[in-house]
């Protein structure tokens, strides 16, 4: 049987690109960014130092806002990339070590890659903005792969698998899973999946059980549990990711301009969503979790109105600190009207300290050096003994002290 896939305007597609193209990000390895970090920025490996990013991300769109092929995106891109030296095999130093190490930068293979990979998500994402969309409508999806001689066997096994759209099997198994999946997901009505089986179609209602296996990441020694059938770096949802980050984009747009009374509210809405509950379970993407308050951004010198959590800190902070609950971040927004203190402990760097429910809470916003964003990078619990210490680190001053007495 054929499978027919329903058209995707490109416009979602383009739109899931650009949240990720102002944020070009020089890296040597693809594992120095991984998984949902991809849906918020772009970057290629071993780009670090040749000035490409902006050829290769504006090739890209416009092959996604033109209908371009890989071998037109190639012919057109190739000669800049020779002209930058970033082509053929060659020395490079890795900024980690500053070791040379023989790699291979640019080539049509590659760039075959970099343009399946990158549409590949970005097509992801737009299809999982109308997942979203239309989920009371058509509440199930579809694993379709394409059952030839280059599908993995993980891949075929999963084909036909129907599950709901919010079911957490897709926190893991949504395709792209890998370098050249050419898997997708489609989204069913009951009326579908009733019409599908009276065609004959084999439908599966349960999950494979999945069996791991650890992978180790070079770059940074941690050894990670991969699924197997699925690439190292893939198992996370690309679609959403893009998606949610698509979505905290438009808010920050939205309250760019508005009364902070305003942004605090919309801050707010945001982490009390089950988007925020399914964010603190499994992380992609980033999330807006705190509204700055104008003191607090005149002391960082910081143009941004929302600070945000990534994935990256979201993962470090279950595994650092599991006894926190969905409920506990939630507290999160309270923190700049209520804490108890305030204390820079460096240019870019504020600790917040706050009494909530007979406990307190220890939080850490720091500015990036271009002071246009902000993020949490540490939540837990602590106890008021700790602020003398933190008082007495170099350079440090309080912003405000608002304990009783």
């Amino acid at each position: 049987m054929v499978v027919e896939l329903e058209p995707l305007a490109p416009a979602e597609a383009i739109a899931a690109f650009d949240r990720r193209k102002p944020n070009l990000v020089d890296t040597f390895s693809w594992q120095d960014v991984w998984q949902e970090d991809h849906a918020t920025m772009f970057t290629v490996a071993k780009s670090a130092g040749f000035d490409i990013l902006t050829d290769i991300s504006g090739a890209l769109e416009e092959a996604l806002k033109d209908g371009r092929t890989v071998r037109e995106f190639s012919r057109d891109l190739k000669p800049v990339l020779q002209a930058k030296g970033w082509w053929g095999k060659q020395l490079v130093a890795d900024p980690a070590t500053g070791d040379l190490v023989a790699a291979r930068l640019g080539s049509t293979s590659r760039l075959k890659r970099i343009f399946d990979t990158n549409m590949r998500v970005s097509y992801a994402a737009g299809h999982w903005a109308g997942f979203e969309r239309n989920e009371a409508a058509r509440p199930y999806l579809r694993y379709v792969a394409l059952l030839d001689e280059r599908t993995r066997p993980a891949h075929r096994a999963r084909h036909n698998l129907v599950l709901p759209v919010d079911h957490p099997y897709w926190d893991m198994w949504a395709p792209p899973c890998g370098w050249n999946c050419r898997c997708t997901l489609q989204s069913l009505s009951q009326r579908d999946v009733d019409r599908l089986q009276r065609q004959g179609e084999v439908l599966k209602f349960d999950p494979p059980q999945d069996t791991f296996r650890n992978f180790v990441n070079k770059r940074t020694g941690e050894v990670v549990r991969v699924p197997d059938g699925i690439d190292p770096g893939w198992a996370y949802n690309p679609g959403r990711a893009g998606y949610e980050a698509r979505v905290n984009q438009a808010i920050a747009e939205k309250i760019a301009d508005a009364p902070p009374e305003l942004v605090d509210a919309a801050v707010r809405e945001r982490v009390a969503s089950s988007a925020f509950a399914r964010f603190v379970r499994e992380p992609q993407g980033s999330m807006p979790v705190l509204a700055i308050a104008p003191d607090i951004a005149e002391a960082l010198a910081l143009d941004s109105r929302v600070a945000l959590l990534s994935a990256d800190t979201m993962s470090k902070q279950q595994a650092h600190h599991p006894e926190l609950t969905v409920d506990d971040y939630r507290l999160l927004p309270t923190l700049f009207s209520a804490a108890t203190v305030a204390i820079q402990d460096g240019p870019l760097s504020i600790v917040f300290l706050r009494l909530a429910n007979g406990r307190w809470l220890h939080a850490v916003i720091k500015s990036t050096k271009s002071r246009k964003a902000a993020f949490l990078t540490s939540f837990r619990f602590t106890t008021e003994d700790r602020i003398p210490a933190i008082l007495s680190r170099p350079g440090a001053r309080v912003i405000y002290d608002r304990r009783e007495g």
